[in-house]
């Protein structure tokens, strides 16, 4: 598939090169995507109906959805992927408050709310949607059980063709579990866009759930479980962020393998976001020379990322607690979570910590550590 510019496309469309912008810019234009100042525009896509036509008030021609039951960590990861397919969302309305015409109902009920009617809501919303419309019930475990989608599933796709589908999620739904909400949403957007033929069906996710024991930790967790949990982490950090990380396996940390790069990359990322990121590394002076020219150093000084450099030798003479407090590192999240590397040669990689005193205590360590760093650019030059 080509791409054309607004100018290219006018002379397609006969219209102006304005017009065509201002349609991007009001996300009308399906797959048009923004290179610096320059619109590119997918060459076989569907020129949209002028909405100051008469016939447009009688063709939904918009990407509608309404979300019910939007306020939930669920509904606020979902609605931006749902704006970047351009969608138009829409939340809670009551009847007397909804459009005409909608493309896709969302129907959140994951939060142990009663939601009295709920059969009786599907039915009377659908009659807004049309042929290629589409339904998803997202539930818990629990409320799986009732299988609406199977239930309604046959009426809704003969009476008026549009499919109805259910996301089943086998983990509990708490404020402070460890679940992947953007992995969610994500497959409810598959729901809607992928299963273009199918009704009547449900999967089920767990979310990435991460159960914590009555210390609020996780198990000690494999490789892949360890790094699909940091990125999770990394995935969530904003402007308002903070992250403070000690290393101290540098050796192992510095591998080319694409699990230890992919955590690299997304540290730079969150970084790049404007998310407050402090790394300090801990060697002894001895290794400057050798560590000079280290690419993953490098990297990481360039970055947004603040960089320190802490003596090893030098906090083992004058505060050897700290280097027992650290022992192979960590990274911290504001102050409210942990992530910890296990020993060198431990079968497990690491674990992930909510424990508020285990948290502090290491957070507190950090800010002993800055005592003694010195800018890592400074000591590597």
């Amino acid at each position: 598939m080509g791409y054309l510019t607004a100018k290219q496309l006018s002379e397609k469309w006969e219209i102006t090169e304005r017009r065509i912008i201002k349609l991007c810019n009001e996300n009308r234009i399906n797959g048009a995507i923004k290179n610096g100042m320059v619109w590119l525009i997918p060459e076989d896509t569907i020129k949209p109906y002028d909405k100051r036509n008469k016939v447009s008030k009688y063709i939904n021609t918009q990407k509608k959805v309404m979300i019910i039951n939007f306020n939930n960590e669920i509904g606020h990861c979902l609605l931006p992927q749902l704006q970047k397919e351009g969608y138009i969302v829409e939340t809670d309305k009551t009847f007397e408050e909804m459009d005409k015409y909608y493309e896709n109902l969302i129907f959140i009920d994951i939060d142990n709310k009663t939601i009295k009617n709920k059969e009786e809501i599907i039915v009377e919303f659908a009659k807004k949607m049309n042929a290629e419309s589409a339904i998803v019930l997202v539930n818990n475990d629990k409320k799986a059980k009732e299988k609406l989608e199977e239930k309604l599933g046959s009426t809704l796709r003969n009476e008026i063709g549009l499919r109805i589908n259910a996301l089943n999620i086998t983990a509990p739904v708490e404020k402070d579990s460890l679940l992947d909400y953007n992995e969610i949403a994500s497959d409810i957007l598959g729901l809607i866009t992928k299963f273009k033929n199918t009704t009547g069906i449900s999967i089920e996710t767990d979310g990435g759930y991460l159960a914590l024991d009555r210390k609020e930790r996780t198990k000690p967790l494999e490789i892949g479980e360890f790094y699909r949990a940091i990125i999770r982490c990394f995935k969530t950090l904003n402007k308002e962020s903070y992250m403070w990380c000690a290393s101290t396996m540098l050796e192992d940390e510095w591998t080319e393998e694409p699990l230890e790069m992919n955590f690299r990359v997304n540290n730079l990322e969150a970084a790049n976001r404007g998310a407050n990121l402090e790394r300090i590394f801990i060697f002894s002076k001895s290794k400057i020379k050798e560590f000079r020219e280290n690419k993953t150093l490098r990297i990481y000084m360039q970055s947004n990322v603040k960089t320190m450099f802490v003596d090893y030798d030098e906090i083992k003479e004058k505060e050897p607690k700290l280097l027992q407090i650290v022992g192979d590192g960590w990274d911290g999240i504001d102050k409210t979570t942990l992530i910890v590397d296990m020993p060198a040669g431990s079968e497990k990689r690491g674990y992930i910590s909510k424990n508020k005193k285990e948290v502090q205590k290491a957070y507190d360590c950090f800010q002993s550590l800055k005592k003694y760093a010195k800018d890592l650019k400074e000591v590597l030059k």
